[in-house]
């Protein structure tokens, strides 16, 4: 959901709960998920959407509060991330803030549109673009989301790649990442610090009333449920 920066929210009309059930393939190629999983079961999913690559830098405080309390499953939790589109990593164009709240296995998602925020990460560090993301959101007079990204800072660079499905009944939706990438956003030169996964990454979208017919479209996806989280698997992978 998007919402304007200025506007005050109402936390119970606004959000919409949904289940994100991921499923993750190691062994797997991007063909073989399509032709084997997403193409074959009977929900009959068909691809409304271009390929595009995603974009994200994720924020979180000093101890890392975000990344343990996934880690260790805390039902009520929140996640801050920046997010644009396109191939070149280092150049930030129309970007969106989101806030990701989880509650239990259900969340949403809380938009908020960045107006005039380009930035080059090649010449800009990590603590400059933090800078400018606060000074962009004080123009935007939204003392809430300010306060709480001031105690917050960059702890990874992510991106990959995504497709986009949708099944015959629009009760589901499914979503391929794949060509994952994570940086640290401490190096001087974060693609020095590239590390990359060749898994594919499914994940399957839908509202909380259909989560009972949800169960035999699960039992058709060819993977094993997973906690997977890009943000906790970029964490450790940069950090080892």
């Amino acid at each position: 959901m998007e919402m304007n920066m200025g506007k005050a929210v109402d936390k119970n009309a606004y959000y919409n709960l949904r289940f994100e059930r991921k499923f993750v393939f190691t062994n797997q190629s991007l063909e073989d998920v399509l032709n084997f999983t997403v193409h074959t079961n009977s929900f009959l999913f068909s691809e409304i959407f271009h390929e595009r690559t995603v974009n994200n830098i994720y924020f979180d405080d000093g101890d890392l509060t975000c990344y343990k309390q996934n880690v260790s499953g805390v039902d009520i939790r929140e996640k801050y991330r920046l997010r644009w589109y396109g191939k070149e990593f280092h150049a930030i164009e129309k970007s969106t803030l989101e806030v990701k709240k989880k509650f239990g296995d259900v969340g949403d998602k809380i938009s908020f549109k960045l107006k005039d925020f380009n930035v080059d990460l090649r010449t800009q560090s990590a603590d400059a673009v933090h800078n400018q993301l606060l000074q962009r959101i004080s123009e935007e007079n939204n003392p809430a989301l300010l306060g709480k990204l001031q105690n917050l800072f960059p702890t990874l660079y992510n991106s990959y790649d995504r497709r986009y499905f949708l099944s015959q009944c629009g009760n589901f939706r499914i979503t391929l990442d794949y060509h994952m990438k994570f940086y640290n956003p401490n190096y001087a030169d974060f693609y020095a610090s590239e590390m990359t996964t060749n898994d594919v990454v499914l994940e399957l979208k839908y509202n909380r009333e259909h989560d009972d017919e949800s169960r035999l479209l699960s039992q058709e996806i060819n993977s094993r449920l997973s906690k997977n989280s890009k943000y906790v698997r970029g964490v450790e992978a940069i950090s080892f």
